[in-house]
This record gives structure tokens, sequence and C-alpha cells, in this order.
């Protein structure tokens, strides 16, 4: 289901892996191309490894969070706590994950493009729901929108040459 930016601004949303994601500064609030998003990912979720043309900044509120970068002929996993910053360059091969037992809580900055692709892959959180498995049809429309924005999704072999291996919950 394809939710309006505008009328979801601060309010929380759910990403079909279970992310929640509160629009803290839209690029209309800000009148840049730029937005300010807390993420939380509750324990075991996983992005799957990915790029876009489009900056990502990640500073981590609470907890810890696994990010894997491939550029410049490195690649690797970095365990980063609490107060510290990733920079994700446009077009780096990326993923997350949170293998603790307890939530992840981030700020990202990043573009107009990337919260209009977040507001429309989500849907509104309803906290009195337990978040369930995305359905066949529901992934069938995400992948649509990742192809749609032009960004590029890991095949399951190559998430799993990065050690993710990525179930139905998007874990």
């Amino acid at each position: 289901m394809s939710v309006s930016a505008q009328t979801n601004a601060h309010k929380p949303l759910s990403a079909p892996n279970g992310t929640l994601f509160e629009i803290l500064a839209s690029p209309q609030e800000v009148g840049d191309d730029i937005c300010l998003i807390r993420g939380t990912m509750p324990p075991g979720v996983a992005v799957p490894l990915h790029s876009h043309p489009d900056l990502e900044l990640f500073y981590v509120l609470e907890g810890s969070v696994e990010i894997f970068q491939s550029k410049e002929g490195a690649s690797g996993w970095t365990t980063v706590g609490v107060g510290g910053v990733v920079a994700i360059p446009d077009n780096v091969k990326h993923a997350l994950r949170n293998t603790s037992s307890l939530p992840v809580a981030l700020f990202v900055v990043t573009t107009s493009k990337m919260y209009k692709f977040f507001c429309e892959v989500s849907k509104p959180f309803d906290p009195n729901r337990r978040p369930a498995a995305p359905t066949p049809k529901a992934m069938e429309a995400f992948f649509g929108t990742v192809a749609r924005y032009g960004y590029w999704m890991a095949s399951p072999e190559e998430n799993a040459a990065i050690g993710m291996i990525i179930g139905q919950n998007g874990s």
C-alpha cells in the first residue's frame, strides 16, 4: 500500500521487515533535498544488501547495529554503538542487521528521494497489531517499487556470501 508522504509526516511508519520509521523533519519542512528520520530496528531484523544513488548518514542513539559496506576494493562488517556515525556514500553496496536482543534506534539523514521511497514502501504503524511477515504480493510490490526507483537489491546468494540469510520477515 502506498502512503502519502505529506499526510504521514511525524506519524510512525512500519517497513516490510519490521523497522519503524518516524519522520522528524521532512524535505518540505527543511526546505531542502534532505530529511531526518528516526529508525528503530527490532532484534533480529536485517536490511539486505542493496545500493542506491542516495547518501545515508546513520547516528546510533540506542543499542548497536552491524553495518556492511563494500567500497574501494574493501568490504566488511562494522559494529557501531551509541554515538557512532556511519556515512554511506551514494551507490555503495551496504546492509544492516541487529543481532542483539535489544532494539536499535538510529537517526538517518538522507535525501528527499529516499524519504519518498520509505514513505511509499511503509505503512502506518499500529501499536495494537504485532508486525506480520510480508505476503508474497507485498514483497512483489516492494521489489517493483525498488525497481521503479532504480535501486539495486542483492540476490539471496549475494546476501548469503556476506553472511546474511534472509528469511520471510527480512531477518
